[in-house]
């Protein structure tokens, strides 16, 4: 009678395990409104961003974002989904036609078109110890430039120029110490160059500060208060600095 009662619940153990499959099917919804943006780069007369994934679910979760400003108002102009998932933060650089960006969270680049079709994917070639703070490019050489975070040591920084390729080894590899910034997840967030200067967002571990650094020294110009802790981005307009926050704003911080 056992030996029945058991041949008769194997259906049902069958029947609920594949319920159970079907219940936990991964969840695609996209809902983005609530999204941070990232940092931003210029192009074209608008500038470009990417959404922060705060949803957790799986599928294509990140846009490719474009903003005008627009009586000092940031107006959505266009999305692109870039069919990607957990890639956290990017950083952001253009060089007259084509997008960059690097993840955060897990070292990927990507070369994109301004509509969001991916050219390549790519990773520098760095020990995991050296965590992305920054990207942005240098046209006197044609080259991307990278910041990275030593996390072993938190004060300590490296600034790479790296062909647009990857087929390179690195041009100009320097490391440098910031000290005043926040050594545990943040530290230097983003960059931006505008020659001579270099100039870095970070978070000091009160509040977001602009650095400015002589980029051929890597000697400190300056540290001012950005008097916000929620910049997530910076470029350079001409000769003005605009900052963009987490609530999808962008503004003018300063001219130069």
């Amino acid at each position: 009678m056992k030996k029945y009662i058991v041949i008769l619940l194997l259906p049902l153990l069958v029947f609920t395990i594949s319920c159970e499959d079907i219940d936990s099917s991964p969840n695609t919804n996209k809902y983005t409104y609530y999204d941070d943006i990232s940092d931003i780069t210029y192009l074209n007369s608008s500038f470009y961003t990417t959404n922060y994934d705060l949803s957790g679910n799986a599928g294509e979760q990140i846009d490719l974002i474009v903003y005008d400003i627009v009586d000092t108002e940031t107006v959505m102009n266009n999305k692109f989904s870039l069919g990607l998932n957990g890639q956290g933060y990017f950083s952001i650089t253009n060089d007259g036609n084509d997008l960059f960006l690097q993840s955060r969270s897990n070292y990927n680049i990507f070369k994109l078109s301004n509509t969001g079709e991916i050219a390549y994917l790519s990773n520098d070639t760095l020990d995991t110890k050296w965590l992305p703070s920054g990207l942005t490019y240098n046209s006197s050489n044609d080259s991307l430039v990278f910041l990275y975070r030593n996390t072993e040591k938190g004060n300590q920084y490296r600034l790479r120029e790296v062909s647009k390729l990857f087929s390179q080894q690195s041009k100009n590899d320097r490391e440098f110490v910031l000290n005043g910034l926040d050594t545990t997840l943040y530290g230097a967030l983003c960059i931006a160059y505008k020659e001579p200067n270099l100039y870095v967002l970070a978070f000091d571990g009160q509040e977001d500060v602009l650095i400015t650094m002589d980029y051929s020294s890597l000697n400190l110009i300056s540290n001012e208060s950005v008097n916000d802790s929620t910049a997530v981005g910076i470029d350079i307009v001409n000769n003005s600095i605009y900052l963009s926050y987490r609530d999808r704003t962008i503004s003018l911080f300063k001219e130069l």
